[in-house]
């Protein structure tokens, strides 16, 4: 018995080298932690930022709408027509006369040699 309390003990060195390697592995754990939860933050940000110009590109299609809309309005274009003092009358309905297609065999050349 005396013989072992003599040795030296190893289980100092195991003991060692165990917390250093679990400090190692607990930092490099701690690292990649960080590189993961900011590589998803920046994709949450590109995210945020693709959603709000989506929203940018609705609210633009709706403004372009609108201006489409004012500028085929009858009432404005009367208006306008008004306000340049345009030689232009309104046409009512009976004047207008609707023309028919020609019939597609009764449709001559578009181009004859002479």
């Amino acid at each position: 018995m005396n013989r072992r309390r003599s040795e030296d003990p190893r289980s100092h060195y195991f003991a060692f080298f165990a917390l250093v390697l679990a400090f190692v592995a607990a930092t490099t754990g701690g690292a990649m932690h960080a590189i993961f939860r900011n590589g998803q933050i920046k994709t949450e940000r590109k995210i945020a930022d693709t959603r709000h110009r989506i929203e940018q590109h609705r609210l633009d299609m709706q403004m372009i709408e609108v201006r489409r809309e004012k500028l085929i309005d009858r009432y404005e274009i009367r208006e306008q027509l008004d306000h340049w003092s345009s030689d232009l009358i309104p046409v009512t309905h009976g004047v207008v006369e609707k023309v028919r297609p020609l019939p597609e065999k009764a449709a001559g050349p578009v181009a004859a040699r002479s």
